[in-house]
């Protein structure tokens, strides 16, 4: 299986299991992603307890996570390809609110702003967002409707030396880098975008 077939059934299993999704306002999850040689790859959940994501923002979950040798050594088999976070949050887009084109700007610029959820024209989102083990990131969202259902995931893989900005996909990166010390030298350093 070529790096680009791997790609395309990382983001095939990432829109899956986010389509499968039926509530809203869930825990968020550390997933693992394993290739299994007769049947592709598969996801599944680190075991997390459900106190530490009601206590701690997700990128602090996720940097302890990276240090607890229980999840490192599940996360480090090898058949892992790569590691993600899937979660609840708030988007916005310029053209959705002039409030959210200022907030934007002010990001691109270093000021501060309101959480995305404040912000009027803000878009209720689920999403993964995914490293493999050469460092490539993807996500995958699907927009909530106003019935309460989801639009149908949509993902791709950034292209290139993008990368996500913000501190979920900053620990998603430590948390690689603690499993497959190997694969640091495979992510780049540019910054693109950011999520909260």
């Amino acid at each position: 299986m070529n790096s680009t077939d791997l790609q395309c059934q990382i983001l095939t299993v990432a829109r899956a299991s986010l389509s499968a999704r039926t509530d809203w306002d869930e825990m968020p999850e550390i997933l693992v992603f394993k290739r299994h040689s007769d049947t592709g790859v598969s996801v599944q959940p680190l075991p997390i307890p459900d106190l530490l994501w009601e206590l701690f923002h997700p990128a602090e979950v996720i940097v302890a996570s990276a240090r607890a040798t229980r999840t490192t050594t599940i996360a480090a088999e090898a058949d892992t390809v790569a590691l993600a976070l899937r979660s609840e949050g708030f988007s916005i887009s310029p053209d959705t609110s002039p409030q959210a084109a200022e907030a934007i700007r002010r990001r691109m610029a270093g000021g501060s702003t309101p959480r995305n959820e404040d912000i009027p024209g803000r878009i209720e989102q689920r999403w993964i967002n995914v490293v493999d083990r050469q460092g490539q990131q993807y996500l995958v969202t699907a927009d909530r409707l106003s019935d309460g259902m989801a639009t149908p995931a949509v993902g791709h893989a950034l292209a290139g030396g993008e990368r996500l900005g913000g501190a979920i996909p900053e620990a998603l990166e430590l948390f690689c880098r603690a499993v497959w010390p190997q694969s640091a030298a495979a992510v780049a350093t540019g910054q693109v975008g950011a999520q909260q």
